[in-house]
């Protein structure tokens, strides 16, 4: 069994040092953190989901993005810090940048920080054990309409050539932005269509984890799993739960009931598909 928790849009904040910050759709971000998106995005229950989900024994921690609001290293190295006491050194951390970790073109600076690399792929593939491939996808990048994600023709060409050289019988896919029939109505991924059609036409597809929407949500499409925790860092609780066995895929949505108590842990909604290589 491989245990995952998945947790995203965390949208850690810092004023910007500079004027620069404060220009433009920066300035607009940081107007609407302060006067609006500031009271659900908080860390007054994150220590005690961080809590929660080392209980569970997991192996690996997915990240979903929308780390920061205005994608500065300062926010960057701020949940880091807040991360950091419950990052214990055998567990894998997998993520992925969202829309807000690109804004000021520092995305580099939270990979070497978090993933002690240089910089994102595109599209990566990590064997995850001898049954699970994860492959992750970057599709944060769209100067055209920045908090739009853009599923372009060369990444589809990518994306479906690490499908076919994956020889495992499972694989899981982690994105920020969900394909369109997880889409809230401002969520627009431009070409989502073509990234549903691959997930439809792959049964090996067990799984497709996303974030952006700020919903904590479960779809099906056909063999595969859609779901997104929601918001992780917030007025409430929420991160998802997988487990994958050799023929298996557990899911729970897990969300706390009240604030401030590590006894209010609820699976919201539990799933579990068998599945027949």
């Amino acid at each position: 069994m491989v245990r995952i928790a998945h947790i995203s849009d965390l949208h850690f904040f810092c004023f910007p040092k500079s004027i620069k910050g404060y220009l433009g759709k920066n300035g607009l971000g940081v107007f609407n953190h302060l006067f609006f998106r500031k009271k659900f995005f908080h860390s007054g229950l994150f220590k005690d989901l961080l809590i929660e989900i080392t209980k569970q024994n997991i192996q690996e921690l997915w990240i979903s993005g929308d780390i920061s609001v205005s994608g500065l290293e300062e926010e960057f190295l701020k949940a880091k810090e807040e991360l950091d006491p419950f990052l214990h050194p055998s567990l894998k951390i997998r993520m992925v940048p969202g829309n807000h970790d690109v804004r000021s073109n520092q995305q580099d600076f939270l990979a070497k920080h978090f993933l002690g690399r240089e910089q994102f792929f595109p599209v990566e593939t990590f064997p995850i054990n001898n049954d699970l491939d994860l492959i992750t996808l970057d599709l944060s990048h769209n100067n055209k309409k920045r908090d739009c994600g853009l599923f372009c023709d060369l990444l589809e060409k990518t994306l479906n050539g690490h499908l076919l050289k994956s020889k495992k019988q499972q694989i899981a896919i982690l994105c920020h932005y969900p394909p369109p029939v997880a889409q809230g109505k401002n969520n627009r991924l431009i070409r989502g269509f073509a990234l549903e059609k691959i997930v439809l036409s792959n049964p090996k597809i067990l799984l497709f984890a996303h974030g952006h929407t700020h919903q904590q949500t479960l779809f099906h499409l056909k063999d595969t799993v859609v779901a997104n925790p929601g918001i992780s860092r917030g007025s409430y609780g929420r991160y998802n739960f997988y487990e994958f066995g050799p023929k298996s895929l557990k899911v729970e949505l897990r969300r706390v009931e009240k604030k401030n108590s590590q006894d209010a842990w609820q699976n919201e909604e539990v799933f579990l598909r068998e599945t027949h290589s």
